[in-house]
């Protein structure tokens, strides 16, 4: 299972947040063309949800989740400010 950090799911709500997301409205984890992104979209079935204060930040389809498994998302601080880092 992917680990999600206090910080990380911060950051997650607060890029929702920043983007007026209705309150069904999550973070999708996605993989295409060989890199990982982030997307908007609603909640699945079948889907692994990540939550923050009572809210889903992050959303991960089947074959996500297992791809990342024993893998960590996590904020580093940087001169442009706070990014996700998966590792």
């Amino acid at each position: 299972m992917l680990t999600v950090t206090v910080g990380a799911r911060e950051r997650l709500a607060s890029k929702l947040a920043g983007r007026k997301a209705a309150d069904d409205i999550s973070i999708r984890f996605t993989r295409k063309a060989g890199s990982w992104k982030l997307r908007l979209g609603r909640a699945r079935p079948a889907d692994t949800a990540i939550v923050h204060e009572g809210k889903t930040v992050l959303l991960l389809g089947k074959v996500v989740a297992r791809a990342v498994t024993d893998m960590t998302l996590d904020v580093k601080n940087t001169e442009a400010g706070p990014r996700l880092t998966l590792h």
